[in-house]
């Protein structure tokens, strides 16, 4: 249909040409849907909990050296929400029952006890709502609470049997801000 409407356009436009009459404007082709919905996800970081007491006087988002960690160097969060078992490598075994309950669950803070976050990698496992998922690729993600929008790049979309689509997404914007949460919502743009 498309080829059809560029070929009557140009026919159109060679033959006012030669009529030495101006050619009419193409007609508005339907342009395709965007791809993009609504998430809500959970963050998966390599990351630890230990207790903050092993750290006196480390702020917030510091950088602690390998010496100071007794293994790798990592940053400190003084605040620890129970959910450093969730690695990036959990990211493809989430189905979107385990999310569900994930994102159904309280991150609570734990007393006394403080984070350690090695490396960049962040994975986000999200639930997809809406009509077009984007397809594998770079994307940009509006997290709600966040003005700007990130950078990120979605490594695989799945649909499960009932038509639920869970999303992984590499996050490739590292506000610091980013690593004071677990739990996100927001927007996806393919």
């Amino acid at each position: 249909m498309l080829f059809a409407a560029l070929c009557a356009w140009c026919a159109a436009s060679l033959y006012a040409r030669l009529e030495g009459a101006q050619a009419p404007a193409p007609s508005a082709v339907p342009a395709a849907a965007p791809a993009g919905g609504s998430i809500r996800g959970v963050l998966l970081r390599r990351e630890e909990a230990a207790e903050a007491a092993a750290f006196p006087g480390a702020r917030e988002s510091e950088r602690l050296s390998a010496a100071q960690t007794g293994g790798e160097s990592a940053l400190f969060f003084p605040d620890s929400d129970g959910w450093a078992f969730l690695t990036p490598a959990d990211s493809e075994r989430l189905s979107p029952e385990r999310l569900e309950a994930l994102l159904a669950a309280d991150a609570r803070a734990e007393p006394g006890q403080a984070r350690l976050v090695y490396g960049f990698e962040q994975l986000c496992a999200a639930l997809f709502e809406g009509d077009h998922p984007p397809a594998p690729g770079p994307c940009r993600l509006r997290l709600d609470g966040f003005d700007d929008e990130l950078d990120a790049s979605l490594l695989s979309v799945s649909t499960d049997a009932l038509g639920r689509v869970t999303l992984v997404i590499r996050l490739t914007d590292f506000p610091v801000e980013l690593y004071k949460l677990r739990f996100v919502a927001g927007k996806i743009m393919g």
